[in-house]
């Protein structure tokens, strides 16, 4: 079976025999294949070269030197109107009228660029600034009675007793409530509540069994043990849900004046207030959304979008879901988007200079990278640019 020609590129770049032919095919390639196509490609090849030994990559420089002629081109200023020529220098890294900046680039062949380029404008201003470390486990429990534990600095083991459930710090990052000694149901709820920081992220297993991951800057209040005929949760922020089967009593996630009801299912609902809408991201089983007086069935594969209104669409599901395995994902984001996320998960603020970019960007980074490496990723595409003063970026063109 004969390669394609991405195929054919990446097996080139692997054994240092790329020249500028297979560059402009590739970049050929790019402009004529279909969306599909080139989510395959990203997804397929995005990593891989980060996980090869360094002796696997090329030393002589050559297609280097081919993209950064690319990039330095792209640096001057443009107008809309100049948006084709744009992405004719940018190709492939620019994708069709979108401009859907792709971070592959960024993602296979930094190590490359950062060898030839050590003292690059966003390198020397990271070398002045405060350093700005990724988020990690860190989350607040508050009790029914009002008191608190850091969950960060707990230690492992028992930390408290409720309504006859043990809470239990098992690892760091992890909390479970569990409810095997409680003999009956009824009586006073006792409602706690686990709240994560900007820059924070932690998973709770709740007393029912069910599994539950919060993203930065959200939290959920839940009972220490469920009582009548409802598991009922209430959400602010973004979690991912693993619910434990249990058809006699519905679970459901309060967010945002809208309520999603399941049975048992994985999930995710992202519903920060500076977002403009609700997203409600089904993997496995069935959930029902309901807003006022509006009701919609979503099936796996598909996200529901909540405002005013219900939309539906189907959806590539593991895309909502990478901040959990540990990853940024930007499907087609535009970067306002971005850089709300980054600003959750690295506790920065934002702000911006002169005219945003109206591209989109396609990659996948770790969410495990200094921020200036995520900014060198998207750096790379020449769309944009970051100033940091202390904890403050700055994005501009």
């Amino acid at each position: 079976m004969s390669q394609s020609i991405p195929e054919q590129f990446f097996e080139k770049l692997k054994s240092h025999q790329l020249d500028e032919s297979d560059h402009l095919k590739l970049t050929e390639w790019f402009k004529t294949a279909s969306e599909a196509e080139v989510d395959q490609v990203l997804e397929k090849y995005s990593w891989y070269f980060q996980e090869q030994p360094d002796e696997l990559y090329p030393e002589d420089g050559q297609l280097v030197s081919i993209i950064e002629s690319k990039i330095n081109k792209a640096d001057t200023p443009f107008s809309e109107t100049d948006l084709h020529q744009r992405q004719s220098i940018l190709s492939p890294f620019v994708k069709s009228i979108s401009i859907a900046a792709t971070l592959l680039v960024g993602v296979c062949l930094f190590h490359y660029l950062s060898k030839e380029k050590k003292h690059s404008e966003t390198e020397v201003q990271i070398a002045r600034a405060t350093k700005i470390v990724p988020g990690g486990n860190k989350a607040i429990l508050t009790l029914s009675n009002g008191n608190t534990i850091t969950l960060d600095s707990a230690h492992n083991g028992m930390l408290a007793n409720q309504s006859s459930v043990q809470i239990i710090k098992k690892k760091n990052g992890q909390l479970v409530y569990d409810a095997s000694a409680v003999n009956q149901k009824g009586g006073e709820i006792a409602y706690n509540t686990i709240t994560t920081p900007r820059g924070g992220q932690y998973q709770v297993q709740l007393p029912d069994g069910s599994k539950v991951w919060l993203n930065a800057e959200s939290s959920l209040r839940f009972p220490a043990h469920f009582t009548g005929s409802r598991r009922q949760v209430t959400l602010t922020g973004e979690g991912y849900f693993e619910v434990a089967k249990d058809k006699a009593h519905p679970f459901t996630v309060d967010i945002n004046n809208m309520e999603v009801e399941v049975l048992g299912t994985h999930f995710n609902v992202m519903g920060y207030k500076d977002e403009a809408a609700t997203a409600t991201t089904l993997l496995e089983g069935s959930v029902k959304i309901k807003k006022g007086s509006i009701e919609q069935m979503i099936v796996p594969g598909q996200q529901a979008k909540v405002n005013q209104n219900i939309t539906v669409a189907n959806v590539n599901v593991n895309e909502a879901v990478e901040w959990k395995n540990g990853n940024f994902n930007f499907a087609h984001e535009k970067l306002e988007g971005i850089m709300r996320k980054i600003a959750r998960w690295y506790d920065v603020d934002v702000a911006y200079e002169g005219k945003v970019t109206n591209a989109t960007f396609v990659g996948t980074i770790p969410r495990s990278e200094q921020i200036s490496e995520v900014f060198k990723y998207l750096e790379l595409t020449g769309l944009v640019h970051f100033k940091i003063t202390e904890r403050r970026i700055t994005a501009m063109p």
